[in-house]
């Protein structure tokens, strides 16, 4: 594993192929990461990372709070419960999985489901 970096500071992880070659993003990257204390909005430049001060970005944002309109609430709340119930899920799959392994050892079969 490899973390390369897009040209806005985005982090991508490379990792290997089948044929034991890195992939990286389709996307112009570097090995360069941003630098500590660089503020948004930031960039490579093909040399060096270009970004704001921690002065001009506190005097570039807005004090006003952000709105959510109904369908942004909706949509958030959706993706909580979605993360939610994926937890659950996976919870129970690994449930299934063991009491599985737990019978098949009472019953002199497999060892261990995992490794089938």
């Amino acid at each position: 594993m490899k973390i390369v970096y897009l040209l806005d500071g985005t982090p991508f992880i490379s990792e290997l192929n089948e044929e034991g070659e890195y992939v990286y993003p389709n996307d112009e990257w570097t090995e360069v990461p941003p630098p500590e204390g660089i503020y948004q909005p930031f960039y490579y430049d093909g040399n060096e990372w270009i970004g704001s001060t921690r002065e001009e970005w506190e005097s570039n944002r807005s004090d006003t709070p952000l709105e959510l309109n109904n369908i942004d609430f909706l949509n958030a709340q959706l993706i909580s419960n979605d993360i939610e119930h994926n937890t659950k899920i996976e919870m129970l799959q690994q449930d299934i999985a063991n009491l599985t392994n737990e019978l098949l050892e009472m019953k002199g079969g497999m060892s261990n489901v995992s490794d089938s």
